[in-house]
């Protein structure tokens, strides 16, 4: 089915930018009667508060991306129709409230053509706590319990709105005490969960851009999109110690980080600056882990199959397992802890804010700054995708002869520059972009090949292997497996550097 939304819901997601945040976070219950002293604000009197979710037997609503809400707080019921998964386009940065699309004291006064068979799906029953702070900050601290049919579970939330510097003051030292984050799902999706109708993540894979965005808006929709990215893989990624989880958060970071580089001339802020020391760290925290899982299921494991019984090919397997507890161990700890907490805030408040668009002085590089953000996005997308072509363009028409060393960076460029031409692809639609793209990323596996005798040699000297009978068997594989890799590389060299860029 098809819910015909308001006329006004269209103004009402509209993702301009205001000097005001507002901000949805999660919060250990068990902290929440902490809030009022770290607050030091003025604390209102509580009121009873009850939500209840509606939907039909087969989630009609859910599947249009859509929660029904009964707000019943103190004496007071309010119906609210929300957005409760962000459009592909929509920029909704992780931790900000979804929109409400329409209000009204009934069901049937929201003007939308709701299904006919709604019945309660879930519960929160608890208290609403407000909060006058400092800076103009309005808080409202949600207390309470989630219940559904015969399941429940705590639930605290924290809403917080104001000017976007005191706002992001506020958490900042709320989270250097409280386990304050940013939840990788909404409440209506939270509810959804525990009455068994999960929703799909908030988002997967690449972010797509809108040919009408600003260069501002689009790097915010890049960090928006791949922030969810790596806050719906992290839980599975320590849970489970699964390659999966670790490998799509590795990705995520590797756009984020790639990111910062395209936009940072035009998004220079010091808040940027923070954000990036965050992600260094993390991705040093995650490298560990995606390394000794890729050697350990792949040719570790390729070497074992064919020497089962043999006590140095087992001991060798048995110590880089070791290593892989151990670098699973660490990135737990990270992302369990308040590093990792204290960035997911950064970035959430970085993409909702927007720092950058805050007004300076017209001379010198603010004044260039405000260029690039003033460009549209399609001339600033050509500039720093040339940019990035250039190093490939350096190599010449013949890489074979060139040392694994330098081959090695040509592929890091070529990353670079595939990351680049994903995030602007949709710019530029045709045929010519995905063939750029496609030989782009062949170019690369033919270099990793050739780079994998490297990445093995590192992680056997980590366990004394290195030269070992073992070492030596595992080495042979990888250069089996790698067969003729310069002669790959140059045939696909060849098939890339033929091309013309699909930006001109």
């Amino acid at each position: 089915m098809h819910i015909r939304l308001p006329d006004t819901a269209e103004a009402t997601v509209s993702p301009s930018r205001s000097p005001s945040l507002s901000l949805d976070l999660a919060l250990a219950p068990d902290e929440a009667s902490r809030l009022p002293r770290l607050l030091q604000a003025t604390r209102n009197r509580a009121t009873t508060l009850r939500l209840i979710w509606h939907d039909t037997a087969d989630g009609a609503l859910a599947a249009e991306g859509l929660a029904l809400l009964e707000r019943r707080q103190g004496r007071t019921t309010i119906w609210l129709l929300q957005r409760i998964l962000p459009g592909p386009e929509e920029l909704a940065p992780p931790g900000t409230p979804f929109p409400v699309l329409a209000e009204a004291a009934s069901p049937e006064l929201l003007g939308s053509d709701l299904p006919a068979d709604l019945t309660p799906i879930a519960t929160l029953e608890g208290r609403a706590r407000p909060f006058a702070g400092a800076g103009g900050v309005e808080a409202m601290l949600l207390a309470g319990t989630l219940h559904a049919g015969d399941v429940e579970g705590p639930c605290a939330r924290l809403l917080l709105r104001g000017p976007a510097g005191a706002v992001a003051t506020v958490v900042t030292t709320l989270a250097s005490t409280v386990a304050l984050t940013v939840p990788a799902a909404s409440l209506a999706a939270e509810a959804a969960a525990l009455a068994g109708r999960p929703l799909p993540p908030r988002r997967l894979g690449a972010p797509s851009l809108a040919a009408r965005s600003t260069v501002g808006e689009a790097f915010a929709h890049i960090v928006a999109h791949l922030t969810d990215v790596v806050l719906h893989h992290a839980p599975a990624a320590t849970a489970a110690q699964a390659p999966v989880p670790v490998h799509q958060m590795r990705v995520a970071l590797r756009r984020l980080r790639s990111a910062t580089g395209l936009f940072r001339r035009a998004v220079q802020c010091e808040e940027l600056d923070a954000v990036t020391t965050g992600l260094k760290t993390l991705a040093r925290t995650l490298g560990p882990a995606r390394d000794w899982d890729v050697f350990t299921t792949g040719i570790g494991a390729k070497v074992g199959t064919v020497f089962p019984a043999d006590p140095a090919i087992t001991r060798m397997l048995a110590a880089a397992e070791r290593r892989r507890q151990e670098a699973y161990g660490t990135l737990r700890a990270w992302l369990d802890g308040p590093e990792f907490r204290h960035l997911a805030l950064a970035l959430a408040m970085l993409a909702a804010a927007r720092p950058w668009d805050a007004p300076g002085d017209g001379d010198g590089e603010r004044a260039r700054q405000a260029r690039r953000l003033a460009m549209p996005l399609s001339d600033f997308a050509s500039r720093v995708l040339e940019r990035r072509l250039a190093p490939l363009r350096k190599a010449g028409d013949d890489v074979t002869a060139l040392p694994v060393e330098t081959l090695h960076q040509l592929r890091i460029a070529g990353k670079r520059l595939r990351y680049a031409a994903e995030f602007f692809a949709p710019l530029f639609p045709g045929r010519g972009t995905r063939r750029f793209i496609r030989r782009l990323t062949a170019l690369q596996e033919a270099i990793g090949h050739l780079n994998d005798a490297a990445v093995a040699a590192g992680l056997l000297e980590e366990i004394g292997a290195a030269g070992s009978y073992a070492g030596g068997v595992v080495q042979g594989f990888v250069a089996a497996q790698a067969g003729d890799s310069r002669a790959e590389i140059a045939r696909c060299w060849n098939r890339f550097h033929r091309l013309d860029p699909f930006w001109n």
